[in-house]
């Protein structure tokens, strides 16, 4: 106490000056003192600091110093309030001013004064003041400000009423937002004055399960979120299905009341009630299913919905594939996920219908499916298909049968000369792009004639589909082999330059020459004459690549037969 009492006294020794000077220090106040008359200004070392420079650094000061460092908007709002108070309006003057700071952001400052002397002639000279930095909590302001209003734009944007209940008196509401009235057609007024209203309205049928919901809720400490669904009588008499969320929400500190509080929301699910009532009526009579699914922004997808038809189409419950709708996907045939997942992008990117067919593999069996389903883009960025898959197995079986026939030579089961053009027009135009050559080959039997006319057309089939097989033998995958005539055959070499459709139709000649071909008890032999051509030499022209091919053929069968003709060597001859 006796340090504290010469403390005391000491400080009592200072002059109003000095005292004044210490209680400004301790506020962090930059001070200012201006000549009104002559635009004279002193300015205090915290003064600077506020805006992180020296008083050394601003030197000269002048009223020149204030101008350059205030932002030039609040400067009208300063000189305002600067003639309010000199004209007696304002018995201080007050103004809120941004100013330059050293490092180039804004400051924030509240700018006080007062005139402290006047002119002989009664006008003001001297007036002095405070810079206090406010910078913070203008920030903290404006933070506020901005999570307040989005706050209140989220709730009022939210297709959902927002609602603040005591724990133990749910039936009314302390507070309820806006969006009661569109959902239900009563305003907030009337909801949150009613508490036992709120359950008058509820389907008789549907209010005792809910009441237990929620006492059950209560009973285990009212942990989670407590669910429910129920019918609600709307202000125009109908009913709406209303889906209710709640969850307990600890009582804030400043609270005396000892009651605890929940808050929730309550949305309008008659549309999706509604819809999946009838998506489960439609799904008993298709052939298929009906479907609901969504693709996120990060490309990620789940299954929301699945009619009792999935149990015929996957041979999966309804639960198993939405819980894990990759066993779904594992179900289709692997040629054709590409193709689905491909339709599936491009359906999101142009919000296109979707529309897909492929193969499901069951065991040893398989199926054929139509997809169809209408994409929506939801409020969050995700997109959500509605649609339906429907069984197409006979109808795919038939068409492929047809596409089978119509492309294929009943007797040999190799390509027809039809298809074999269109498919020599599309691996020119690949071979253009990609700048890879292609190889032609046309092959005729040799003296195939004599054999229908000595041992009947039956054995000349027989040597067809022998010399087919044979053929095929020897050909790569991608390779096309047709019938393009009786006994002329056709081989389309993609990727392949001149020298190495040379050296395949070599093994071809051998390989028919090698073939004992039976008929009944005959053992037969026939050798095959062949012409080779290039897109080396001829383009990408269809006509100038057959015509090579087709000359060189003749050439050989005016020579030797049995043998490979091309541009590059003339001839060939059979080995012994």
């Amino acid at each position: 106490m006796a340090s504290l009492k010469v403390c005391e006294t000491q400080y009592h020794k200072l002059s109003s000056a000095e005292r004044l000077r210490t209680i400004l220090e301790s506020t962090e106040a930059g001070t200012w003192e201006w000549n009104f008359q002559t635009g004279e200004l002193t300015l205090s070392e915290r003064w600077a600091e506020i805006i992180g420079y020296t008083l050394e650094e601003l030197s000269p000061v002048s009223i020149e110093t204030w101008l350059q460092v205030a932002h030039p908007d609040d400067l009208v709002r300063s000189d305002e309030a600067i003639k309010r108070h000199c004209s007696g309006l304002d018995d201080v003057y007050r103004c809120d001013v941004r100013m330059k700071h050293k490092q180039g952001h804004w400051v924030w400052v509240r700018d006080c004064g007062r005139i402290a002397t006047y002119t002989s002639d009664h006008k003001p000279e001297w007036i002095t003041g405070t810079h206090i930095d406010i910078t913070d909590r203008v920030n903290t302001i404006n933070e506020l400000e901005k999570v307040r209003n989005e706050l209140n734009s989220i709730i009022d944007s939210v297709p959902a009423a927002i609602f603040k209940s005591e724990l133990n008196d749910h039936e009314g509401f302390n507070y309820i937002s806006q969006q009661i009235e569109h959902i239900t057609g009563y305003g907030t007024h009337c909801v949150s004055q009613n508490s036992a209203w709120w359950l008058e309205q509820i389907h008789a049928q549907d209010r005792e399960a809910m009441q237990a919901e929620f006492n059950h809720w209560q009973s285990k400490g009212a942990v989670g979120v407590c669910k429910y669904n129920y019918r609600f009588r709307h202000q125009q008499g109908h009913y709406v299905w209303l889906s209710e969320h709640l969850q307990r929400v600890k009582k804030p500190v400043l609270f005396d009341s000892e009651k605890e509080l929940i808050v929730g929301s309550i949305f309008d699910k008659s549309e999706s009630i509604s819809l999946n009532a009838r998506m489960d009526a439609l799904a008993q009579i298709i052939p298929g299913m009906l479907y609901q699914f969504v693709l996120t922004e990060s490309r990620s997808w789940h299954l929301l919905y699945a009619s009792e038809g999935i149990k015929r189409v996957f041979e999966l419950t309804p639960e198993q594939a939405i819980r894990s709708p990759t066993i779904m996907l594992s179900k289709i045939a692997h040629e054709d996920r590409e193709t689905l997942l491909d339709a599936i992008i491009n359906s999101a990117k142009e919000l296109e219908d979707l529309q897909c067919e492929f193969k499901v593999v069951l065991g040893d069996s398989h199926k054929w499916l139509f997809a169809h389903a209408i994409p929506e883009r939801q409020s969050n960025g995700d997109i959500m298909w509605t649609g339906m898959m429907i069984d197409i197995t006979e109808r795919k079986q038939l068409e492929l049968r047809l596409r089978e026939e119509s492309t294929t030579d009943p007797l040999t089961g190799l390509y027809n000369r039809r298809y074999f053009f269109e498919q020599l027009n599309v691996k020119l135009s690949q071979s253009e792009r990609e700048q890879q050559p292609l190889s032609l080959i046309i092959l005729d039997l040799d003296f195939f004639k004599q054999i229908n006319d000595q041992y009947g057309h039956d054995c000349g089939d027989t040597v067809l589909k022998t010399v087919s097989q044979a053929i095929l033998s020897v050909m790569r995958k991608y390779d096309v082999v047709a019938r393009i005539g009786g006994e002329e055959f056709s081989i389309i070499l993609p990727n392949t330059p001149l020298q190495y459709g040379m050296n395949v139709a070599e093994k071809v000649r051998e390989q028919i020459q090698n073939t004992c071909i039976s008929h009944h008890d005959l053992d037969l032999h026939i050798t095959a004459t062949l012409g080779v051509a290039s897109t080396e030499q001829t383009g990408e022209s269809i006509d100038a690549l057959f015509k090579l091919a087709d000359n060189c053929l003749y050439q050989g069968k005016d020579q030797t037969r049995n043998c490979v003709i091309s541009p590059m060597q003339p001839l060939t001859q059979p080995s012994n």
